[in-house]
């Protein structure tokens, strides 16, 4: 096992998990799209993968989605719309 600092200067981790209509998820408000939308951004920035911003399967929360946590800064944010995508990459895509 090799251990190191890990490769990139932030993480953002957009829940895209779907549970197809049979609980809450946060695919039900658009989670895969914040994720492509963010990840977008990033790449047009020239920044990906130094900032990588990658989806989780699920994060715990999805009653509360679409979640994004972010490291290293250990902030996570919640009830996440396609209108705050713009907003968050300001503040993180940087």
């Amino acid at each position: 096992m090799q251990t190191s600092k890990a490769p990139y200067l932030r993480q953002i981790f957009v829940c895209t998990n779907n549970a197809n209509g049979e609980k809450a998820s946060c695919g039900d408000h658009k989670g895969e799209e914040v994720f492509r939308q963010m990840r977008e951004i990033a790449k047009e920035r020239k920044l990906h993968p130094n900032i990588r911003v990658a989806q989780a399967k699920c994060l715990g929360q999805c009653a509360k989605g679409v979640n994004i946590m972010v490291y290293p800064e250990n902030i996570w944010h919640s009830d996440v719309r396609l209108e705050d995508v713009h907003q968050l990459a300001e503040k993180y895509i940087v």
